[in-house]
């Protein structure tokens, strides 16, 4: 045992200070480098597989579904799928009013009207709300409502400000909600 650690002893001194705390440093950046980068390695490892798993169940999925169809009679088919059923038009109103709601309006009443295009076989259904509020109010309560109802159209919009004073406006907004016939 004796000589181990005299071989130690003079080994320490031959490197001096400065080699002793670089082969410190050494050990102990290898104890952090098995400490923390390890797990991360094998971590990164099992979230590869799963990457690799979930790709391939996408592609199995991609094979398994129909294919799109890219006829005419097909394109049409889906442009109207887009548009809401008649019957669902209260359903489009209410994500209105909860904008409204959301947006810090109230909508006291609106003129509603119902108009069938024979042409293309949409019902038209047009709403002109009376709004009072402020001017960034009534934007967030049509950008609101646009985004909740695709199938609406913004007709039009007018401001107006009885008094130069008043910090809120009133609006008139007109909506047409385009539905579908079910078939």
């Amino acid at each position: 045992m004796a000589l181990p650690r005299f071989a130690l002893s003079g080994t320490l001194q031959a490197l001096g200070r400065a080699g002793v705390i670089g082969i410190a440093l050494l050990v102990t950046s290898l104890g952090l480098v098995v400490s923390t980068l390890l797990p991360s390695w094998q971590e990164l490892t099992q979230l590869r597989v799963k990457l690799a798993a979930a790709q391939e169940s996408r592609r199995a999925a991609a094979a398994r579904a129909p294919l799109p169809d890219d006829s005419p009679a097909g394109q049409l088919r889906a442009f109207y799928a887009f548009f809401p059923l008649h019957g669902d038009a209260s359903e489009s109103l209410s994500h209105l009013f909860a904008a409204a709601k959301a947006s810090g309006l109230q909508l006291s009443r609106g003129e509603y009207a119902l108009q069938t295009d024979r042409q293309t076989g949409l019902v038209a259904y047009r709403v002109t709300l009376p709004v009072r509020g402020g001017y960034t109010q009534i934007r967030e309560f049509v950008a609101a409502s646009l985004k909740a109802v695709p199938a609406l159209a913004l007709d039009e919009l007018t401001f107006e400000r009885p008094r130069i004073s008043e910090a809120q406006v009133q609006a008139r907004v007109r909506f047409t909600l385009y539905l579908r016939v079910a078939s």
